[in-house]
């Protein structure tokens, strides 16, 4: 047997590993499918499965510690990755991954970047990332005489507020640039994106375009939610709610999502990550649809990347055959987990994804190629704040002042760093 590499017993030795998914049942399936490999390459090792809500929700997680019962490997989201790190429940993986003769370089440099420590560690592997692109119906651009978005991204924030209005249409088919348009008998809308939520994956891509965020710096701990570029991003996005009336509102959204509404055809453009893709094949699988990559703002082209982690516990006690599964996971077992993209660059490029079957023409150029574009962020938290910079104690009353259109966005954001922000940051270190 292959000598043990953390203190463990042998891969080579019989072995149970709880492993603890989330997620709703084709999720939990699309793991279970990809883990079949591993069961055939190592029969000495016995998955046992589990569903719950660590990793999505790190209070559940600390409910497992505190009791003595967390699994042996679980999925951890970017969003809680750092705060699980920094209170030792996930083991650090840097030098199995070394041993393992697998390189970093291997899996998509801006998702291992964000992974990693200031001082050098990871503390786990990705499954796979979702990256933020438009998904637009070809059958609305055609009979609106449009043409398609650049895959690429070649175009603008402008364009696609244009696009907005000419394809939003009231009950008499005047769209909202015409006289007579009808703002309260709309039957088809031109746009949706999730700051209608209002969640960071909708508005952030928009804000980073804008040259904005709400939070900067290299460690994501600098307030940057009253910066110009914050200001128009948010007010780009109110604009097409309520004074072009193209988008969907707060209120329709929560009546039916505006997801849902483009799957079915009401809404000819979203912004959105893979798992859309699912949605189609499964909810609507005649759509007429493809993809691009989103629009250049004045800062550029930017993007959302959310990552999920296969990480590794702590105080696993088999943690050479957590390890042996977690290491296969990430790397010859990747594919479509959790509708994701592979972060292993191998799988990414091949029939599991690039050049799988139902997949849109426009997937390399709207989902694997942003991942390195210079102004993409991550959803990942360094500083361990962005939970309080979001509560109600932060800046979510200010975004729902603006996406409810109670205030511009200037009047919800200026000066909220220092009267609101920068105390929380101090408070929270």
């Amino acid at each position: 047997p292959a000598p043990s590499v953390s203190g463990g017993p042998s891969p080579a030795q019989p072995a149970t590993v709880r492993v603890m998914l989330w997620g709703n049942d084709a999720d939990v399936t699309s793991i279970k499918d990809a883990a079949a490999g591993f069961t055939t390459a190592h029969p000495e090792i016995t998955i046992e499965w589990e569903t719950g809500d660590c990793g999505v929700d790190y209070a559940a997680c600390k409910t497992l510690v505190a009791g003595g019962n967390l699994p042996d490997v679980f999925v951890m989201g970017s969003w809680n990755y750092f705060e699980a790190a920094r209170d030792g429940v996930t083991a650090d993986i840097t030098d199995l991954l070394a041993r393992s003769g697998t390189p970093t370089s291997d899996f998509t440099s801006t998702i291992i970047k964000g992974m990693t420590s200031a001082d050098g560690k990871l503390y786990g592997l990705p499954m796979g990332y979702n990256i933020q692109s438009l998904f637009y119906n070809k059958a609305m651009f055609d009979k609106a005489g449009l043409s398609y978005p650049a895959a690429d991204g070649s175009y603008t924030y402008d364009d696609l507020r244009q696009w907005s209005a000419k394809l939003t249409l009231d009950k008499a088919g005047r769209n909202a640039t015409e006289p007579g348009f009808d703002a309260k008998s709309i039957k088809q809308y031109g746009y949706f994106n999730f700051a209608a939520g209002p969640i960071e994956p909708g508005y952030a891509p928009v804000l980073a375009a804008f040259g904005g965020g709400i939070l900067g710096g290299e460690a994501r701990n600098q307030c940057t939610a009253d910066a110009s570029g914050t200001i128009d991003g948010f007010q780009w996005l109110q604009d097409l709610m309520w004074k072009d009336h193209s988008a969907i509102t707060p209120q329709l959204h929560q009546e039916e999502p505006g997801y849902a509404r483009w799957v079915r055809g009401q809404v000819a453009m979203q912004q959105g990550s893979h798992e859309q893709v699912l949605n189609v094949q499964q909810q609507n699988p005649t759509l007429a649809y493809d993809m691009a990559a989103l629009p250049k703002g004045p800062a550029g082209n930017a993007t959302l990347a959310q990552i999920h982690i296969w990480a590794m516990a702590q105080k696993s006690e088999v943690k050479d055959a957590a390890w042996t599964f977690l290491h296969y996971m990430a790397t010859d077992g990747a594919g479509k987990q959790m509708g994701l993209i592979p972060a292993y660059k191998d799988v990414a490029s091949g029939p599991a994804f690039a050049q799988g079957k139902g997949e849109p023409a426009g997937l390399v150029e709207a989902q694997l190629r942003p991942a390195t574009w210079p102004l993409t962020v991550t959803n990942l938290d360094p500083s361990v704040v962005w939970s309080a910079v979001s509560s109600q104690d932060g800046v979510l009353p200010a975004i729902e002042d603006i996406v409810m259109n109670r205030k511009t966005a200037s009047e919800a954001l200026s000066g909220i760093c220092a009267q609101r922000i920068d105390p929380l940051l101090k408070s929270v270190k």
